[in-house]
C-alpha cells in the first residue's frame, strides 16, 4: 500500500491576489485558490456570480446554423431522425435531452446506443447500415463521433449526419452535414470545457431560439447530471449549468432522477454535486457496464411513475450487480499481481479470463491507488484479450501503448486512459516490453503519488 506522497504546493501570486480581493471583495484564501486554478477577475466575477443570462450564443459555435437548418427541415418533412448516442452517462443523458426536445418539437425521432461489449464506443458501420436499411434521415450524434472520419465517410452520400461532440479534434475532421465541437481548432466558441450533454444542450438552445427567440431551460437538471459526471471542469457555462440543474434538481427534479433519488435513499437531502458524482451517476453507469444503457435513458425520458420506478429499481440492482463485479475481479487482480513478484515492478499488467469488460476501467483505477504504476487491466474472452489502462502523473499511457503497437490488434486513448486489444498468448510479451518502456521513461520520484496543495 502506497504511504509516501509528493507535496506540490502552489506558490501563488501576491499582486493578482490583491487584484481579486480589491475587485470582488473576496477573503484572501479565496483569492489564492482562485490564482492557483488561473481564474482571473473576469472569470472570476461569472465564477462566483454568473447565472442564466450568462450562457453563451449557441451560434457561436461552428456549423450550428447549417444544423439548425437541416433539422428544421427533417422535422418539416415528417423524415425520421435517429440521436446516436454513447453508454456512459455524459452520452444517456446528452441522447435524454435532445430525444425530450425534439419530440417537444413534434420530429419523428428514436434513439441508438451502442452495446458496450459488442459494439464498442461511438459510431460503428453496421449499425450506420441498419438505420439507413430502416429509413433513417438524419442521425444526430451526441458525445461522440469526431473521430470516426472513415465510418462518416461511407454513408455520406446515403444518410445525412450532424456530429455533436466535445472530445479532442482530430486533424481529419469527419465530411458530415455539420460538425458541432467547441474543439475544432476553427472554432470560435469562447467555452471549450463544455461536456457532450453541453453540447446538445446547446442545439436545442440554438433550435428554440431560431423557433421561439428565447432561451430554452428546460431539462438543467438533466444537463447538470451528465456534465457532473463526465468530470470536466465546473467553471464557466458548466458551472452556471450545474448551479441552476442542482436548483431545479432539490425543487422540481425530472420523474426518472426523482425515482433514482427515492432508491438511493437521497429524497431527504439536499442533492450536491458530490451525490450526482458518487451515488446518481455510478447506477445510471451501471446499465451501460452490465446491461445496456438504454434502460437509463428509458428513465429519463419516461414520463410514467410506474415504469420510472420500476427502471430505478432495476438500476438500482444492476449497481449493486456492478460492484460484486468489480469486487471480484479486483481481489483477483490483486493476487495476480502478487503472484507476479517482480515483475510487477515496473508497470501492473493483469489479466483474467471472462472478467466482465464493463468493470475492468475502474478496477484498473484501484489498482493505480493501491500500486501507483502504470496499469492495464485485460479481460480474456475466445483468446482475444480486451484491455483498460489508467496511467500516473506524467506517464503518457497512449505512447506507451504506441510503443508496443505491433503486439496490438488496435488501442486507442489519451495520456491518461486507454484501451486496447491484443492476442491473449502476447500478453506476457507487452508486460516484457512495457516494463522495459518504464525502465527507461519513469524515474524513481515519478513512481510516488502526487499530491498537488493549493
Amino acid at each position: 500500500m502506497i504511504k509516501k506522497k509528493r507535496w506540490r504546493l502552489c506558490e501563488g501570486d501576491r499582486e493578482k491576489e490583491n487584484i481579486l480581493i480589491r475587485e470582488l471583495g473576496v477573503n484572501p484564501i479565496v483569492a489564492k485558490l482562485m490564482v492557483n486554478r488561473h481564474i482571473d477577475v473576469d472569470e472570476g466575477r461569472q465564477f462566483l456570480q454568473g447565472t442564466l443570462s450568462d450562457l453563451l450564443d449557441p451560434f457561436t459555435l461552428k456549423d450550428m446554423d447549417v444544423a439548425v437548418s437541416l433539422v428544421q427541415e427533417t422535422i418539416e418533412s415528417h423524415k425520421p431522425i435517429v440521436i446516436y448516442g454513447d453508454y456512459d452517462v455524459d452520452g444517456i443523458t446528452a441522447t435524454s435531452v435532445l430525444y425530450r426536445f425534439l419530440k417537444k418539437l413534434g420530429a419523428d425521432v428514436t434513439y441508438y446506443i451502442p452495446e458496450r461489449q459488442s459494439e464498442g464506443y461511438g459510431l460503428n458501420l453496421e449499425a450506420l447500415e441498419h438505420l439507413i436499411e430502416r429509413g433513417i434521415a438524419l442521425v444526430i450524434t451526441v458525445d461522440c463521433g469526431i473521430s470516426s472520419y472513415d465510418i462518416v465517410e461511407a454513408v455520406r452520400d446515403r444518410i445525412d449526419m450532424i456530429i455533436t461532440d466535445h472530445h479532442t479534434a482530430p486533424d481529419m475532421i469527419p465530411r458530415a452535414k455539420a460538425v458541432i465541437n467547441h474543439k475544432q481548432k476553427d472554432c470560435p466558441y469562447k467555452d471549450k470545457n463544455l461536456s457532450g450533454v453541453g453540447v446538445a444542450f446547446k442545439l436545442c438552445q440554438a433550435l428554440w431560439l431560431t423557433k421561439h427567440g428565447e432561451w430554452y431551460l428546460d431539462d438543467l437538471d438533466i444537463v447538470a447530471l451528465g456534465t457532473v459526471a463526465d468530470v470536466v471542469p465546473l467553471v464557466g457555462e458548466n458551472r452556471i449549468i450545474v448551479k441552476a440543474g442542482l436548483e431545479k434538481m432539490n425543487s422540481q427534479p425530472n420523474l426518472g432522477i426523482k425515482k433514482l433519488i427515492d432508491v438511493a435513499g437521497l429524497h431527504e437531502r439536499t442533492i450536491t454535486s458530490g451525490h450526482i458524482g458518487f451515488t446518481l451517476a455510478p447506477r445510471l453507469n451501471a446499465a451501460g457496464r452490465v446491461t445496456h444503457a438504454t434502460r437509463a435513458v428509458e428513465l429519463l425520458v419516461t414520463d410514467d411513475g410506474d415504469i420510472g420506478e420500476a427502471i430505478a429499481e432495476e438500476l438500482n440492482e444492476t449497481n449493486r450487480e456492478r460492484q460484486e463485479l468489480e469486487r471480484n475481479i479486483h481481489e483477483l487482480a490483486r493476487i495476480d499481481v502478487a503472484n507476479q513478484g517482480h515483475k510487477a515492478d515496473y508497470v501492473t499488467v493483469v489479466a483474467g479470463e471472462g472478467w466482465h469488460p464493463g468493470v475492468i476501467g475502474i478496477v484498473a483505477s484501484r489498482l493505480v491507488e493501491e500500486f501507483y504504476k502504470p496499469t492495464l487491466v485485460i479481460s480474456i474472452h475466445d483468446g482475444v484479450g480486451k484491455g483498460s489502462c489508467r496511467s500516473i502523473d506524467g506517464f503518457n499511457m497512449y505512447d506507451a501503448l504506441k510503443s508496443c503497437e505491433d503486439l496490438l490488434l488496435q488501442f486507442g486513448g489519451h495520456s491518461a486512459a486507454a484501451g486496447f486489444s491484443i492476442d491473449a498468448n502476447r500478453i506476457d510479451e507487452l508486460r516484457e516490453r512495457l516494463t522495459e518502456y518504464c525502465k527507461k521513461i519513469v524515474t524513481t520520484e515519478e513512481y510516488i503519488p502526487v499530491v498537488t496543495i493549493d
